[in-house]
């Protein structure tokens, strides 16, 4: 069964949810502080956050994993790729007194490897993977599912890369390779990859 792929974000950043007759997955979310916001959002497309069980974030920035111990707290599952767990620490380092962020505890996440992302991902019944897709930052990936659809967080688009050795134009290739062709970008609209 195809997903439903649902962009719930606000504050011009892309938040999605996978659904078929319930939610399975978020990837990404905004700031700490905006809950009510993304609460809204979610209401707004009929999707009851207490039904998301688990939330992956494509990177350690503020606007999109901000808020993942707010919703950690609500009983979200993050689900962190092992080469990401030196990023959740630094994303206090981006955050003022006002932001009202509240640390990601490191001790109950549910961490996976890039090599069992497809297992991990079956058992919560999504068909794909997740890769390493550095570029944007040295944590970043990109779930691609089997039907090609591509959540690529703040990775350059591929238009603005001059040297397409560079790490960004790396990680463009590998997703390629994998499959994907429906970008669904931390910002901005979808988009076709060539």
């Amino acid at each position: 069964m195809a997903l439903n792929i649902l962009n719930v974000g606000y504050d011009s950043t892309n938040y999605y949810v996978l659904a078929d007759s319930t939610p399975k997955l978020l990837i990404d979310v905004g700031w700490s502080g905006t809950l009510a916001k993304l609460q809204h959002q979610c209401k707004r497309l009929g999707i009851p956050l207490a039904q998301i069980k688990h939330l992956l974030v494509t990177h350690y920035h503020p606007d999109h994993a901000g808020l993942a111990q707010e919703l950690k707290q609500l009983g979200v599952k993050l689900i962190v790729v092992d080469t990401q767990q030196t990023a959740i620490p630094l994303l206090r380092t981006h955050m003022k007194p006002e932001h009202k962020y509240v640390d990601i505890d490191l001790r109950d996440n549910q961490v996976i490897t890039l090599d069992n992302s497809r297992a991990f991902l079956s058992s919560i019944g999504i068909a794909g993977a997740i890769i390493s897709t550095p570029g944007h930052s040295d944590d970043s990936i990109t779930l691609i599912l089997d039907d090609g659809a591509a959540f690529t967080g703040d990775l350059t688009n591929p238009v603005l890369i001059l040297d397409p050795s560079e790490e960004s134009g790396v990680s463009w290739d590998k997703i390629r390779a994998a499959g994907g062709k429906r970008i669904h970008p931390g910002h901005g609209p979808i988009w076709t990859l060539d």
